[in-house]
């Protein structure tokens, strides 16, 4: 209203009928795109020195071609990047053949834009690994920008994940994820919506999969019926497993 210059609600709802773009813009206002790169740092860790090596030295032992991967809730871009450059680094070291598809989406459409172009100011980079940042990065003004093979290294799009008419992204044609990203998204939500999340993120793992959330969502998870098997982070499957303990 006060971007508006409206007094009263009642002429708020007179205006924003006559305006549907206003709509939009109020929507917008209420969502929390909040995100860093390596933004836990404990999750990062078990998977650069635990899950990530496990599953690459498996490869070489399968015919497992295919590593896909779902950011849920992805804001700008900077955990997915996070993941993009941390498997690229195990392809590199394993000298692995395998493809990794990763997808990424946000209901918001001006976070997707700014995921797409990759850009990202100094002071966002604090938690990026200097070896990282060599690597993957080159400046640009007063910001960073990855570079291209990491950039189309990720799907970016809009997509609701409380959407009831899809049971998966369209733009990943279909589901099974081997490693769903999915941080604090849940803390926002009430129980119904909750567990509608959970049941479409249960969905859309493989048998296996793998699904990260933020710490403090650890018991909502668990009483959704997956299982943390890397403890005290939220890293959780369908079935109890000891492979990753």
């Amino acid at each position: 209203m006060k971007e508006t210059g409206l007094r009263l609600p009642d002429d708020y709802y007179t205006f924003i009928k006559a305006h549907p773009e206003e709509v939009k813009e109020l929507i917008r206002s209420f969502n929390i795109t909040y995100s860093e790169f390596f933004r836990d740092p404990l999750i990062f860790a078990l998977l650069e020195q635990w899950i990530l090596p496990s599953f690459f030295s498996k490869e070489k032992k399968t015919t497992k071609t295919e590593f896909r991967i779902w950011s849920v809730a992805t804001a700008a871009g900077q955990e997915a990047y996070s993941i993009a450059m941390l498997f690229d680094t195990f392809k590199t070291l394993y000298d692995s053949d395998i493809t990794v598809n990763i997808f990424a989406s946000d209901i918001c459409e001006t976070e997707i834009a700014k995921a797409k172009a990759g850009l990202y100011p100094v002071d966002q980079m604090q938690k990026v690994p200097l070896k990282y940042i060599n690597e993957y990065f080159y400046p640009k003004g007063k910001s960073y920008k990855l570079i291209p093979r990491i950039r189309e290294s990720v799907d970016f799009f809009t997509y609701d994940i409380l959407d009831l008419d899809t049971v998966s992204p369209p733009n990943s044609i279909y589901g099974s994820f081997d490693l769903i990203y999915c941080s604090n998204l849940f803390i926002y939500y009430n129980s119904k919506m909750r567990n509608r999340i959970i049941q479409k993120l249960k969905m859309n793992m493989t048998s296996n999969g793998i699904l990260i959330t933020g710490h403090s969502e650890r018991d909502i998870l668990e009483k959704g019926g997956l299982h943390a098997v890397c403890s005290p982070a939220a890293i959780f499957q369908q079935e109890k497993t000891q492979e990753y303990r």
